[in-house]
């Protein structure tokens, strides 16, 4: 099983790398290949919005660091998605990536109905896992209703994408201590069956 974690912090080594690193490493003591992607390091941009990629969808017609990566995602196994909370949503470098997933859509229409049609052309039935580094506790002691929009909005990446199976893994009350993640074995030890269970 091939299986590869991107990393959607801006810091190094810190809680969201720490924990995809967990995950990959149960998944590797499995026997899973495995790969490490930290989006900080890779020089990526947003969508343009130009519609380029509804001539050949699941091609982005960008030529950036992105590009390549959105191809090879199809060909793995499992993906393992890490981000921290910044002002209660995910990171820049997460949302490009997610943005551009836009280029996995094909939008059409019945020719019966005249309804408006939409698919994904990414490859239905891998597996996920996503990981959300914040600094806040659960509950919250500010709106809480803003982390329920976000959760809401992650689902909509596995189903939109026909994940046969995803899981949410939460860290909470990290503030800002980089070695938070590192500094709690439960959580840890949590990341590292979510690795092992992609193999099962």
């Amino acid at each position: 099983m091939n299986i590869i974690g991107i990393n959607a912090s801006p810091r190094k080594k810190a809680n969201t790398q720490t924990l995809v690193e967990a995950v990959l490493d149960g998944a590797a003591a499995g026997g899973a290949k495995t790969r490490l992607v930290n989006l900080r390091d890779l020089k990526i941009n947003g969508c343009l919005g130009c519609e380029g990629c509804k001539k050949h969808p699941g091609r982005c017609v960008q030529k950036d660091d992105l590009t390549p990566l959105l191809q090879a995602l199809t060909s793995y196994d499992a993906i393992v998605l890490g981000t921290p909370v910044y002002w209660f949503h995910v990171t820049a470098q997460f949302k490009m990536l997610v943005d551009r997933l836009y280029s996995f859509m094909e939008f059409g229409q019945n020719p019966e109905t005249g309804a408006s049609t939409v698919r994904s052309v990414f490859p239905a039935g891998k597996q996920f896992v996503f990981l959300i580094s914040r600094g806040d506790p659960e509950p919250p002691a500010l709106f809480p209703q803003f982390y329920d929009h976000l959760n809401e909005w992650l689902n909509l990446i596995p189903l939109t994408l026909g994940a046969g199976n995803y899981e949410f893994l939460h860290q909470y009350g990290a503030d800002i201590d980089r070695k938070a993640a590192l500094n709690d074995p439960i959580l840890i030890e949590k990341a590292r069956q979510a690795g092992k269970k992609l193999l099962v």
